[in-house]
């Protein structure tokens, strides 16, 4: 077939010219059909017949490259063309030419519903803003007519307002709400309205001063069912200074079951009597499983336990109220639950639950949030790798707060300078949950379990910080009780016998250490000296008499 369409080429370049300058092919082998088809289908068959004739001398056998060239163009153009629809010639040619005017458009298209997005986001957050302000505006407003359930349905609008668009909290004190819910909160006298201004101030970072002469501090290590030794310590503190717990401290701040520790005292407020019965039946309820299920659990989420089961207890131990509700209360202190983002890569990031939030311009070292309900700030805190699967909350993976910083006494300081950064640290007290100091192995090999027990060991330690904190602070304000355990207690004992040993050497721990502990328990029931609340309640007043209006417009 090849060697044909060549052989029929060359005959036809040793053929000479036509009159009309172009291979064409004879008349008399193409059929009146095929004339037709021709006709219609080429429309440059009248071009090339109305051509000027040319005289043109027979052709050598060796033609030029150009002459070659446009002859074998001639006869493709003539032959192949009539074969090929005209439809589809002019389709192609038309495409071709709309491709980037289609490209302009296409951007241009795009580029107009980025700009509607963006004026839609601005309009939004402007419309949003608007809201913002005509709350604060309607709060200031002293009509005589308004009562005070008008009053409390205004300022619960505004703490729906703040939840749903925390951005906005920087609009509502550019407005003037802190001076405005201060002294909404000192005229009023109804507990439902104190208690909503109590939320709203907090939405906005408004704190109130401190309870005694600096920021007192409680932290609480994590270690499981071990808590028990912390319980112990705490009421006997408690005894000593013959106040609460939740009287005693303004920031109190736990990782794992030191959260649950200080979400009981804290918000709870429940006695040390009774935190300690509920603990001992704590753990024969959650930490139990059949062997073959929690084998089974562990392949398929690596989580011994049943988190469920976890969950459904923590609901009816600590409830489902939101963070910054629990400052409704007027004796509740600031409390805080640490956790470790496991899913934003590394370094690990640490989060904090808070029940407080901060002014709009400031920032704190730490990733947080005070939207997230109870329950679900100490099972984040509580997902320890094996024992319970991660917490997911929104984009956010959480993890045991153990794995990042398993005594948060660093994280606690740094909180509570952004809180009172003109405040000095007056009293930091530290509760560990037992250590145990495992013996030495002098053989030159060690296992891979041995290696990696020793990462998690690094991982989860709590005296690292103690021995850099008890340097940095001064004297009489650092104290730490952590008891050494003559033998090492899992995280999920539950037999009555190991938790009696549990606290039979947490005792002898606080007897050893009665000294120090009257030392703190001393420093915690120093009263505020009478210039200093002779210049908190000048602040307060000053805070208050700041009297901007709103605008005259209308809202």
């Amino acid at each position: 077939m090849g060697a044909e369409k060549k052989g029929t080429t060359r005959g036809l370049e040793d053929k000479p010219a036509s009159s009309t300058g172009s291979e064409t092919i004879p008349a008399a082998t193409q059929s009146q059909g095929e004339k037709d088809q021709t006709s219609d289908l080429v429309p440059n068959t009248d071009k090339l017949a109305s051509e000027p004739a040319t005289t043109s001398a027979p052709s050598s056998p060796k033609k030029g490259i150009g002459q070659s060239a446009q002859s074998d163009q001639n006869f493709i153009g003539s032959y192949i063309a009539p074969l090929i629809p005209k439809f589809r010639a002019t389709e192609s040619r038309s495409t071709g030419e709309k491709k980037p005017e289609e490209k302009l458009a296409a951007e241009a298209t795009v580029t107009e519903e980025q700009k509607a997005k963006e004026e839609k986001g601005k309009l939004d957050r402007t419309s949003v803003d608007n809201q913002t302000r005509c709350l604060v505006h309607l709060l200031m407003q002293r009509a005589s007519d308004i009562t005070e359930s008008v009053h409390i349905n205004m300022v619960e609008d505004l703490n729906s307002h703040l939840m749903e668009f925390p951005e906005t909290c920087g609009v509502a004190v550019e407005e003037n709400v802190i001076a405005c819910l201060l002294r909404l909160r000192r005229r009023d006298s109804d507990p439902d309205l104190r208690a909503a201004v109590r939320q709203a101030l907090s939405l906005v970072g408004y704190n109130d001063p401190v309870k005694g002469q600096g920021i007192r501090i409680l932290t609480i290590d994590g270690g499981g069912l071990r808590g028990l030794v912390a319980l112990q310590t705490l009421r006997r503190l408690e005894f000593l200074t013959g106040k609460p717990i939740y009287e005693l401290f303004d920031y109190i701040c736990g990782v794992s079951t030191g959260a649950l520790i200080g979400f009981m005292l804290g918000i709870n407020q429940l006695s040390l009597d009774e935190c300690i019965e509920r603990y001992r039946k704590l753990g024969p309820n959650v930490f139990k499983q059949n062997a073959i299920i929690g084998r089974m659990k562990m392949g398929w989420n690596h989580a011994f336990y049943s988190a469920e089961t976890w969950e459904n207890t923590l609901k009816e131990q600590v409830g489902s109220d939101r963070m910054v509700e629990t400052s409704r209360n007027p004796k509740c202190p600031k409390v805080a639950a640490v956790s470790t983002i496991v899913n934003r890569g590394t370094p690990l990031k640490a989060y904090v639950f808070r029940n407080y939030n901060f002014l709009p311009r400031v920032h704190s070292s730490y990733l947080g949030g005070c939207q997230h309900q109870l329950w679900q700030a100490i099972r984040a805190s509580t997902a320890a790798p094996g024992y319970f699967e991660e917490l997911i909350l929104g984009d956010d993976m959480h993890g045991d707060g153990g794995l990042l910083m398993n005594n948060p006494t660093a994280l606690a300081i740094n909180e509570c300078k952004s809180l009172w950064p003109n405040t000095p640290v007056e009293c930091v007290v530290s509760v560990g949950t037992g250590h145990f100091i495992t013996p030495g192995n002098k053989s030159a090999s060690i296992s891979l379990k041995t290696k990696l027990d020793n990462v998690i060991s690094s991982a989860t330690d709590t005296e690292a910080i103690h021995t850099i904190l008890k340097v940095l602070l001064p004297p009489d304000t650092y104290f730490r009780f952590n008891p050494y355990m003559s033998e090492g207690i899992e995280l999920d004992e539950s037999r009555p016998e190991k938790i009696d040993l549990l606290q039979a050497e947490g005792l002898r721990y606080l007897d050893r250490n009665e000294e120090k502990m009257k030392r703190a328990a001393h420093i915690l029931t120093r009263e505020k000296g009478f210039i200093q609340r002779l210049v908190e309640w000048a602040r307060l007043t000053a805070h208050m008499l700041d009297r901007r209006q709103p605008p005259s417009s209308k809202i």
